[in-house]
């Protein structure tokens, strides 16, 4: 029997839902301690999302690159991403969509080559999940750059 695997990330899928069980399950850990290991919470949201750029309208595509850039660039904004997130995104600042739909969606220029998944995040256990994350937003930068979809000189 073939494997099958996520059209956008590449993971593998052990469950019809796909990718977005192993974001639910992500989403619990981070809920059920938000102040542990919740405070990645944002970082596991935009690495998911990047990876499966369809939920994105183009400009929120746009836009959730320049926020891990900005992650990457600024730490420290890490700490202030719900103040920013307000300014930025709030629905009455903001006069485009964030969510793709099927007729206009972000896509990249060219595939990205993903290192990590959400589901090596989730296999490797909420033990390891803070450190995990963190890798895995690394490597979606990484990935996005090695790719031409982010300019590493930006």
């Amino acid at each position: 029997m073939t494997e099958r695997k996520c059209l956008e990330c590449g993971s593998p899928l052990e469950s019809v839902a796909g990718c977005r069980d192993y974001l639910n399950e992500m989403i619990k850990w981070d809920f059920e301690d938000f102040t542990g290991v919740g405070k990645v919470h944002h970082l596991t949201v935009l690495s998911y999302n990047l990876q499966h750029p369809s939920l994105y309208s183009p400009k929120g595509l746009e836009d959730a690159k320049a926020s891990l850039q900005e992650f990457f660039r600024h730490p420290e904004s890490f700490n202030r991403h719900n103040e920013w997130n307000k300014k930025k995104l709030a629905s009455n600042v903001r006069d485009w969509k964030i969510t793709g739909t099927s007729e206009n969606h972000g896509v990249y220029v060219s595939v990205p080559t993903w290192k990590i998944t959400a589901s090596d995040v989730v296999r490797a256990g909420l033990p390891h999940y803070v450190e995990n994350v963190k890798a895995w937003t690394d490597s979606v930068l990484k990935s996005l750059i090695e790719s031409g979809n982010i300019d590493s000189t930006s």
